[in-house]
């Protein structure tokens, strides 16, 4: 069994959809079983779309996969009710993804144009007294050190009139 390309099984789209999605073999000849192989993409793409998919009736099964931290490259499982076409849920995720997307942007640009968003102003940082602040750690730092030294020459001078 060969291993096709999404623009083969699918017959539209641009053909660099091509170098983006192939199927792995195993899939089943009426693709109602189907696992895709989603090249440079990560879990931000594969959990959206198994989610997406997951929502569609027709879908019995979805997961998905990263073979190997180092690859950049996913696998989607899709297996479908009643021998409907995994591509075509694929297709459907996609759009609804698209969909979404194009609602947060808007609703995003609404909100901003409107000005209904929290403004955060970063703090102005006075370097000056970070200094200032910084010099009197140092001081008290050594000072602590001095009286902890102190305390210790005088245990050690106690120790020594001791007898053992």
């Amino acid at each position: 069994m060969s291993n096709p390309n999404l623009a083969e099984v699918m017959g539209d789209g641009p053909a660099s959809i091509a170098d983006k999605l192939t199927l792995l073999p195993g899939y089943e000849p009426d693709f109602s079983a189907v696992t895709f192989c989603l090249k440079e993409e990560d879990h931000t793409l594969g959990n959206s779309l198994r989610y997406m998919i997951m929502k569609d009736p027709r879908v019995e099964f979805c997961g998905y996969s990263n073979p190997h931290p180092s690859e950049n490259k996913i696998h989607l499982r899709v297996q479908m009710y009643d021998r409907a076409s995994a591509l075509d849920a694929l297709r459907d995720a996609i759009e609804n993804l698209d969909q979404l997307f194009a609602a947060i942007g808007e609703a995003y640009e609404k909100n901003l144009s409107a000005g209904n968003y929290e403004k955060h102003v970063e703090p102005k940082i006075d370097h000056d007294a970070l200094a200032i602040l910084a010099e009197e750690g140092k001081k008290r730092r050594a000072e602590e050190q001095a009286k902890l030294a102190e305390s210790r020459a005088q245990a050690a001078a106690a120790a020594a009139g001791r007898p053992m």
